[in-house]
C-alpha cells in the first residue's frame, strides 16, 4: 500500500513537470455559445476550410452585415488588429488552451489585454479583408493550443483549429441550416 502510494504520487509530481496532468490531452472545454444574439437563427457552413466555420443570418442573409459579434465565453483578448487578408479579427484565450478567432469583422469594440463575458459586444460582422471576397460573414474558429505556446494559430489548413461546439453541440459539417443562439 505504501509503495503504491508512493508511486502514485511520484507519477503525479513527473506529470506536473512536464506540463500537468493532461499531458496530451485537451482540458476541460468552455461552455461555448453561438457567438450572437440569443434567439437569432444562423446558418453556419465550412466552404471548403473545415473544421472552420462563415456564418451568416438566417433564413436569406438579410441582417448579417453589421449584426452584433459577442464573445462565446468568458476570456480575455489576446489578439485585435487589422489583418492583410483576414481583415478585422479578434482572438479571445478562454483558459484552459482553449481560443476562439473572429474574420472579416466590420469593427473591433474590444483591445488586446481586455477581459470580455460570455454574451458581451466584441465587434460586427462585415466583409473586410481580401479573404472575404466582399460576402458579408463570420468567419469563426475555435482553437486548442495543442502545442502549449500560449497562442493558437489560425486561418489555414495545419492549424490549430478544430470543430466547433455551442451549447454542447458539435458543429463540423459542410452545412448547418437555422442553428439558434442560446448566448442569453
Amino acid at each position: 500500500m505504501f509503495t503504491t502510494k508512493r508511486l502514485t504520487i511520484a507519477s503525479l509530481a513527473t506529470a506536473m513537470l512536464l506540463g500537468g496532468p493532461f499531458v496530451g490531452q485537451a482540458l476541460a472545454k468552455p461552455a461555448f455559445q453561438l457567438p450572437f444574439q440569443c434567439n437569432t437563427s444562423w446558418r453556419l457552413n465550412t466552404w471548403g476550410h473545415a473544421p472552420a466555420l462563415d456564418m451568416v443570418k438566417e433564413p436569406n442573409q438579410v441582417g448579417t452585415e453589421g449584426a452584433p459579434v459577442l464573445a462565446s465565453a468568458d476570456g480575455v483578448v489576446n489578439q485585435s488588429f487589422y489583418h492583410s487578408n483576414a481583415g478585422n479579427m479578434i482572438q479571445i484565450n478562454h483558459g484552459g488552451r482553449w481560443f476562439t478567432t473572429q474574420i472579416h469583422l466590420q469593427s473591433r469594440a474590444v483591445a488586446v489585454g481586455a477581459r470580455v463575458k460570455r454574451g458581451q459586444l466584441i465587434g460586427r460582422v462585415g466583409k473586410t479583408g481580401p479573404g472575404a471576397n466582399n460576402h458579408p460573414h463570420l468567419h469563426f474558429e475555435q482553437a486548442y493550443d495543442a502545442n502549449n505556446d500560449g497562442r493558437a494559430s489560425w486561418g489555414a489548413p495545419g492549424t490549430e483549429r478544430v470543430k466547433a461546439v455551442f451549447n454542447g453541440v458539435t458543429y463540423g459539417g459542410p452545412e448547418h441550416r437555422n442553428v439558434v443562439s442560446r448566448n442569453c
